[in-house]
């Protein structure tokens, strides 16, 4: 209904199904997108209990302030390199959030960046991390893929590298491809006001198709995960190159996750019934209904373990979902750590 795709409810929830859904839309991010549902509710007891309507309005206004903090923050982040020469590309974050019907209700816990110089063949990254530790900020550089800083209202990652390739060919492959597409980028499209830029469509569309794929193989999907690709690929379905798209997903091994991940996107906005789903498919909606396997980022010896703990674990996804198997992974992983400390693309 939020997403204009349903006209009405087909039943009157009780105030325990009410509840019930609250958790659900908290736990998968999704608060803020059904609360524009609300408004279409007309039939008589239709609404949501006075007080559970009291708490999801207070969590909304929460959302919706983080996301005015937190977009000033990357304003004038994205300033301060502009000063400096560098151009700041948003990796999902408000590029996804637009394509919502109301974009401070996509919530996001931090901002993901990648940074080009203006002019010239300088290192951007280093530079931009070298500018904020210059204000007074720290700047951790704890993995070979990114930075990471807290900026006052925002936790921002600052990606040298887009996918986790270090070891993994395939991956490296379509790192080179992402940033070759970045780098002949001419910079026109820009948030408007702002010195923060949208990447190439199709550079987003495989960014979030890659980042799904790894969130689902680690740790689990949300709907929120789901939704943002139904979103983003619909808003822009005639910019993206479908054919080119298609290709890609075969290429660097995405298609047995991604025929099941747009499946349940059809499902999610009710284009799909739940009998309509394949074997597999099904597979994959349990793991979404599944508890997340969250779990503290580590790094050094005890990341690479808790890595290796997370692989097992999901070696049943890697069997229905994965081109490579979950040793092949594991091979992948233990190589990378090895024997590729610092992995280059040339």
């Amino acid at each position: 209904m939020a997403l204009g795709k349903r006209a009405s409810l087909s039943n009157t929830p009780s105030e325990k199904e009410w509840i019930d859904l609250f958790l659900i839309l908290k736990k998968h991010a999704m608060a803020g997108t059904a609360f524009c549902a609300l408004d279409k509710l007309n039939g008589e007891g239709q609404k949501p209990p006075l007080g559970l309507l009291y708490e999801w309005i207070g969590l909304i206004t929460q959302d919706e302030t983080r996301y005015d903090i937190q977009q000033e923050a990357a304003y004038k982040m994205a300033h301060l390199f502009h000063k400096n020469y560098i151009r700041t590309y948003v990796l999902k974050g408000i590029v996804v959030a637009e394509c919502y019907p109301q974009p401070k209700h996509r919530l996001s816990a931090d901002m993901d960046c990648f940074l080009l110089p203006e002019k010239g063949n300088f290192d951007a990254w280093s530079l931009g991390n070298d500018l904020i530790t210059a204000n007074g900020y720290e700047t951790k550089i704890e993995y070979y893929k990114d930075s990471s800083f807290c900026l006052p209202g925002l936790i921002v990652e600052n990606h040298r590298y887009l996918t986790p390739f270090r070891g993994n060919k395939r991956l490296k492959q379509l790192e080179i491809l992402l940033q070759n597409m970045l780098r002949k980028d001419k910079g026109e499209d820009i948030f408007e006001g702002t010195w923060l830029y949208r990447p190439p469509v199709m550079v987003t569309a495989l960014f979030l198709i890659e980042h799904a794929y790894s969130h689902f193989l680690h740790e689990g999907l949300t709907w929120r995960h789901i939704l943002d690709w139904m979103l983003f690929s619909d808003k822009h379905k005639h910019e993206i190159n479908w054919l080119t798209l298609e290709g890609l997903i075969d290429e660097y091994g995405f298609r047995r996750f991604y025929n099941s991940y747009y499946h349940l996107g059809q499902y999610l906005i009710g284009k799909l019934s739940e009998d309509d789903l394949t074997t597999l498919d099904k597979k994959m909606l349990s793991d979404v209904w599944a508890e997340l396997d969250v779990h503290e980022t580590l790094h050094g010896i005890k990341g690479k373990l808790a890595l290796v703990g997370n692989t097992w674990r999901a070696r049943w996804k890697y069997h229905y979902f994965s081109e490579i198997s979950m040793l092949q992974a594991l091979w992948i992983q233990v190589k990378g750590f090895l024997f590729i400390k610092e992995p280059k693309l040339s």
